[in-house]
């Protein structure tokens, strides 16, 4: 994927500690300087109705942050993955 068009990636969620996963899939729309804004966070059957607000993330030092806080977390971590699947970021 190039320049600042959106695109959907598909992504499972796992709770950690509780064995649960979650098929979910979301709009990412890169945003400049390595940052990408995800969206619309919604299960993987689900056309509309985010379960999140939008969140940026980017890579630094090999993994996954919030931009906001700078700190990674396992949905950052998960849906970094799922970019780097899509854009052969790895």
């Amino acid at each position: 994927m190039e320049g600042n068009v959106a695109y959907t990636v598909f992504f499972t969620y796992d709770v950690q500690d509780h064995g649960l996963q979650f098929p979910l899939k979301a709009e990412v729309k890169p945003t400049g300087a390595g940052i990408y804004t995800v969206t619309d966070i919604r299960p993987e059957s689900q056309e509309e109705g985010s379960l999140l607000p939008p969140i940026r993330i980017k890579k630094e030092n090999g993994e996954w942050i919030f931009v906001d806080n700078g700190q990674p977390s396992n949905l950052s971590s998960t849906i970094g993955r799922a970019i780097e699947a899509v854009t052969s970021l790895a």
